[in-house]
């Protein structure tokens, strides 16, 4: 992991925000720290839940979506309210796209990343690999050096390849 993106998972502003979101929610549902704890499988101690919702500890991601399940909200709901009370910008993150919807786009600007995720598809095709069905992850870096190719900014590829981001897997 990239030492910027572990700075934006640590983030102090962050992890406030998030226990901010899982205490809310508690509260809205008139549950004590204990409530929450009885309703979790695993074995947590509610002083632990204090310390994820005071932000002073980082959550697990297992223990994170087990604690956002048991409250009935969806953890990346969660996750993205507490980017933006944090100020933590999403592009920073890394993005998941779906190379068969991206080569059948039609914007002109994206005529070298369509050829890009051509080849991609057909290397993979070629050597029996599936490239995981045609999904990759790109890290922000490599968002940013594919953003030169196109004439654009970073921050505008990121926008634009959620348009072929992966659908969920089951």
């Amino acid at each position: 992991m990239s030492d910027r993106r572990e700075r934006v998972l640590t983030n102090p502003a962050l992890l406030r925000a998030i226990g901010h979101e899982l205490r809310t929610a508690r509260e809205a549902l008139g549950w004590t720290r204990a409530q929450l704890v009885a309703k979790l499988d695993r074995e947590i101690h509610s002083q632990t839940i204090a310390t994820y919702e005071l932000g002073i500890r980082q959550c697990t991601l297992g223990r994170f979506v087990a604690i956002c399940e048991a409250l009935g909200i969806p953890a990346p709901d969660v996750l993205s309210t507490a980017m933006r009370q944090a100020g933590v910008e999403p592009h920073l993150l890394a993005c998941v796209v779906d190379l068969r919807l991206l080569v059948l786009d039609h914007a002109a600007d994206l005529e070298p990343l369509r050829r890009w995720a051509r080849h991609r598809l057909d290397n993979a095709a070629e050597s029996d690999e599936s490239d995981e069905d045609g999904i990759v992850h790109l890290e922000p870096g490599a968002v940013a050096e594919l953003a030169v190719f196109c004439g654009l900014t970073h921050l505008q590829l990121f926008h634009r390849l959620g348009a072929f981001a992966a659908e969920p897997r089951p």
